[in-house]
């Protein structure tokens, strides 16, 4: 098994907010992207609630996480520690803007040859099966998410509850605001930000490890904006994670397009 794996901030950031899991002691990967927040939240290091909430579920699953428990239950668990640290710091978690969140895609690789996967939010996880087939086995729950949202107000408003005309949503902090309120819930997205909800909207399954050529995890950082997801998986096999990276974040300089902290591990089997 050969194990490839790139991490990068974002030129516009002073740290990454994406974090990776590479404990391969008991054979769990993952990567982490810690949603950027919108309140000034700053731990006793400088660190926001982005760094915070994607590094908790990395280190949990480095030391803390007993290699015989589910990886789905590892999930909830990290995000209840996640909770346990935002109670630490007095954060009011009445507020969805002021959650520490973070989307995740781990994998572990079971003692009978499975390979289990566990998702939250637009990390993703795609393999490659040895007859040639490309899978995405996860679905990007984020995408789309701001027309998802305007088709939600316009159901509330037709309920008569109050919400601004759309030309106050124009604003991208008052559209961040609003999405913020669909995380976990049905007409929204899946992430992990401590709430009981999050049980409820991890999406996870196996795949049989002896079916598989290789099998890649990435932040959205790593998305490339003229390629779908299996073109990006292709790329990336024929290259490998960190020369994909640093030739996407060349496109996204040339180009003007905004780059994103960026995490990725490719598994050859």
């Amino acid at each position: 098994m050969r194990v490839e794996s790139f991490l990068r901030k974002a030129p516009s950031k002073n740290v990454s907010e994406d974090a990776i899991l590479l404990n391969e002691k008991i054979n769990v990967y993952g990567v982490f992207d810690g949603a950027t927040p919108l309140t000034p939240f700053q731990d006793e290091q400088g660190m926001n609630g982005a760094y915070l909430a994607s590094n908790i579920f990395k280190d949990y699953f480095t030391t803390h996480y007993p290699e015989n428990l589910p990886l789905v239950e590892g999930v909830a668990a990290a995000n209840r520690l996640l909770k346990a640290h935002m109670e630490k710091y007095g954060i009011n978690q009445e507020k969805v803007e002021h959650l520490w969140s973070t989307c995740a895609a781990i994998i572990k690789f079971e003692k009978d040859g499975m390979i289990s996967f566990a998702q939250l939010g637009d990390c993703m996880i795609i393999a490659e099966y040895q007859n040639g087939l490309i899978k995405v086995l996860t679905r990007d729950t984020v995408k789309n998410i701001n027309y998802r949202a305007r088709v939600w107000r316009e159901e509330l408003r037709k309920q008569g509850v109050h919400i601004p005309d759309e030309e106050y949503f124009q604003d991208r902090k008052k559209q961040l605001y609003f999405n913020r309120t669909l995380a976990n819930k049905p007409f929204g997205y899946s992430v992990a930000n401590g709430t009981e909800e999050v049980g409820d909207n991890i999406q996870h399954g196996q795949v049989r490890g002896s079916e598989l050529k290789a099998i890649l995890l990435l932040s959205d950082g790593l998305f490339h904006p003229d390629f779908s997801l299996d073109e990006t998986f292709k790329k990336i096999r024929n290259a490998n994670v960190s020369a994909y990276a640093i030739e996407l974040e060349r496109h996204e300089m040339k180009n003007r397009l905004r780059s994103d902290d960026k995490a990725g591990i490719m598994i050859t089997l």
